[in-house]
C-alpha cells in the first residue's frame, strides 16, 4: 500500500485531527500533547506558527505515534521543505490542482480545499483522495448534506466551523472527519497540557460514536 492509501486508511479509522493555531510556539507544543493524550492521532501544524517546519520536526520525532501534517501549504517550496522536516500529510487551504498533482506522483498525502461544489468536484478528479471543506462554517451541516447528495464519493474534512456544539451535526451530514481549532487546536495560550487532554477527551467522545 502507498503511503496517500495508507495515510487515508488511518484517518478513516481515526476521522479528527486537530488545527493548531497560535503564535506561541510552545504552546503549540502543549496543544499536540494535550491532543495526544486525549486521544487524537492526526495533529496539523500550520505554517503561520513560528519556527513551523522546525516545530514539525521536534513533533515528528518527540511522538513517533502522531501522524504529523502541514497545514497552510501554499506553495511548491513549502510542501518540500515541510515534508523535508518531517511532515507525514498537508494541508492546503485553497484548490490548488498543480500542487496536488505534484502530491500524488510524490506519493504524499495532499488534503486541498474546496468551497463549492465546483471546486470540490475539480479536486476530485484530479486524485484527491480528502478534500478539506473550508470554510465550513459559511454552509455548515446542511451544506455538506447538499454537497453530499449528488456526491456521495466525496471524502469531506469539515474545518473552520465543527466544535463540541455541532460535532455530531457534521459527522451525520456525512463528513469522513473533521479538523478542530476552536477550542481545541485554538486553545489560548495558558491553557495547561491538562486542560487540553480534557477538551480532546470530549471531542474524542463524540466521534467514537461514529467510528
Amino acid at each position: 500500500m502507498n503511503k496517500i492509501n495508507q495515510h487515508f486508511e488511518e484517518f478513516k479509522k481515526s476521522r479528527i485531527s486537530t488545527i493548531v493555531r497560535t503564535d506561541d510556539y510552545d504552546h503549540a507544543l502543549k496543544i499536540i500533547e494535550g491532543s495526544r493524550e486525549g486521544g487524537i492521532k492526526f495533529i496539523e501544524i500550520t505554517l503561520t506558527i513560528p519556527d513551523a517546519y522546525k516545530l514539525i520536526t521536534e513533533a515528528s520525532k518527540k511522538w513517533s505515534d502522531l501522524k504529523i501534517g502541514a497545514g497552510t501549504v501554499l506553495t511548491l517550496d513549502q510542501a518540500k521543505e515541510s515534508i523535508k522536516a518531517g511532515a507525514s500529510y498537508l494541508v492546503d487551504p485553497v484548490c490548488d490542482v498543480e500542487l496536488l498533482k505534484w502530491c500524488n506522483e510524490n506519493d504524499i498525502l495532499l488534503i486541498a480545499s474546496g468551497a463549492t461544489p465546483s471546486e470540490i468536484y475539480k479536486l476530485s478528479i484530479n486524485g484527491a483522495k480528502i478534500i478539506k471543506f473550508f470554510p465550513a462554517m459559511i454552509g455548515g451541516p446542511e451544506m455538506v448534506k447538499m454537497i453530499k447528495n449528488p456526491f456521495p464519493e466525496f471524502e469531506l474534512l469539515a474545518t473552520a466551523g465543527p466544535n463540541l456544539s455541532n460535532l455530531d451535526a457534521y459527522y451525520q451530514a456525512g463528513v469522513l472527519g473533521c479538523g478542530i481549532t476552536a477550542d481545541l487546536g485554538g486553545a489560548p495560550v495558558g491553557t495547561t497540557v491538562e486542560e487540553i487532554t480534557t477538551i480532546a477527551k470530549k471531542y474524542m467522545a463524540i466521534v467514537a460514536k461514529y467510528l
